[in-house]
């Protein structure tokens, strides 16, 4: 009589616990998401660390990006990135100087793995070089396009560190990045 007493106890225990799971389940689930968000001046000071980078093509056309500038506008979910460039042409011995802007639009992504919000899928928008030959700037739009996917796409704008419980506890919880209000958003929740 006594066993099966505890056994009833048993499984009216475990049908309680069971219930308060299901409520923090549920509770959890219907919590808050938590924002946390990274600045256009946060952004601007990791691509300090890509630039100058400088590249030359068949020693005839050299091109520098020398820095950028990052715009976040509302209601896109792209970036602008704005570069500051200078190209240089080496034709028949003679070696003329332009400089001028590239501006960008870069999405961003988050890779799980390693806790980094990346630059994804950068595409020229616009350049102007100043007095730059006309024929030529197809050519040099279809250069700075290889050279900006190669620079910045999957460049890490952020990082979840790894090595401590709450930034590891942050990666599984990460459900989204967005571009909101001019600021990166990362969204956390349950």
């Amino acid at each position: 009589m006594k066993s099966k007493k505890k056994r009833i106890i048993y499984i009216i225990g475990i049908v309680v616990l069971i219930i308060v799971a299901i409520g923090l389940i549920a509770n959890l689930s219907i919590a808050d998401v938590y924002e946390y968000e990274i600045t256009e001046d946060q952004i601007n000071s990791e691509l300090e660390e890509v630039f100058p980078v400088s590249k030359t093509f068949l020693n005839i056309l050299t091109l520098s990006l020398e820095s950028a500038s990052v715009q976040l506008n509302e209601g896109s979910q792209r970036m602008q990135v704005s570069l500051n460039a200078s190209v240089s042409l080496n034709t028949s011995g003679t070696v003329r100087s332009f400089s001028g802007t590239i501006n960008i639009s870069t999405g961003v992504e988050y890779n799980p793995e390693s806790g980094e919000v990346l630059l994804e899928d950068p595409e020229v928008e616009s350049l102007h070089f100043d007095n730059f030959p006309e024929k030529d700037l197809k050519v040099l739009t279809a250069i700075v396009n290889v050279i900006v996917g190669k620079v910045l796409d999957g460049y890490p704008i952020y990082v979840l560190e790894p090595g401590n419980i709450a930034t590891d506890i942050a990666k599984l919880l990460l459900n989204d990045v967005t571009i909101e209000d001019g600021h990166v958003v990362l969204k956390f929740g349950f």
